[in-house]
């Protein structure tokens, strides 16, 4: 790592979060996160500020010890999620621009970003230990009967990874950035939003902010899409049988196990 000094802003689940006084970011990756992965995500990373979608600059690699890292510009502002904790009553503005910017990147052509979607999808539902043998090829099944694309797929696009500046909006953690059908993403970012607050559960002004963000979201995204409600939600259990492979909280997986086996069941009725 540069011999400088860098102050700790933040972490996730894959990384923690530095800066210095140049106005640079390292994102230093925790241990046993493979070299092949971060470089798998500073060229997504590279690519997107080369077709000039409104990403910071990657700035390099580098290590600390046994860790990996990569170096990009500081973007100024905070992100859209420390916004609407601070101002949850903005939060039906706020969800109608989030899935405009999202549709406006949805539209974008990435056939030279080396990260295939359906392959994705196939290689992490294959990979899920939760679901047994039967399960995981329900869901193939499901999969296969939805439509290819060639669409940008941002992967993680939620309000935490939205950079605001006042009126300008960047988007950072291009890691899951994909090439495929649009839906993907919605249907992605509509499990990234949660499922709601549990019913008799506490409720508060960002509990009630969250329902009235995800609703007003996926709401939003039909109409500028062109694509109906019932389109999105034929994307949720394929999207979400993946998502069971990623390090998230115990609670959250088994949220998402639950949907899983409900879709499938109710298939199964349909059938």
């Amino acid at each position: 790592m540069p011999h400088t000094e860098w102050n700790r802003i933040g972490e996730g689940g894959t990384a923690e979060i530095f800066t210095d006084e140049a106005g640079r970011i390292l994102k230093l990756f925790r241990e046993g996160f493979t070299e092949a992965g971060v470089r798998s995500e500073y060229v997504k990373s590279e690519w997107a500020y080369a077709q000039g979608l409104p990403s910071a600059k990657p700035l390099g690699l580098t290590e600390s010890g046994s860790r990996q890292g990569m170096l990009l510009e500081r973007l100024p502002g905070e992100s859209l999620l420390a916004r609407l904790q601070r101002e949850p009553h903005t939060a039906e503005d706020a969800a109608r621009k989030f899935a405009a910017y999202q549709v406006q990147l949805n539209a974008r052509a990435a056939d030279t970003l080396e990260d295939h979607q359906r392959e994705r999808l196939v290689q992490r539902i294959g990979w899920t230990d939760q679901l047994g043998e039967d399960e995981r090829q329900a869901v193939l099944a499901e999969l296969e009967r939805l439509p290819d694309g060639d669409r940008l797929c941002h992967g993680d696009f939620h309000p935490g990874n939205i950079m605001e500046n006042g009126a300008d909006w960047h988007v950072i953690d291009w890691i899951d950035a994909n090439c495929g059908h649009p839906l993907y993403d919605a249907a992605r970012t509509l499990l990234l939003l949660g499922f709601g607050t549990e019913a008799g559960g506490p409720r508060g002004s960002m509990e009630e902010a969250a329902e009235i963000f995800r609703s007003v979201y996926m709401r939003t995204y039909a109409e500028l899409s062109g694509f109906g409600a019932t389109d999105i939600e034929r994307w949720m259990l394929p999207v979400a049988a993946a998502r069971l492979v990623e390090p998230i909280p115990a609670p959250e997986k088994a949220k998402l196990l639950h949907f899983v086996r409900s879709r499938l069941a109710e298939l199964g009725r349909q059938a």
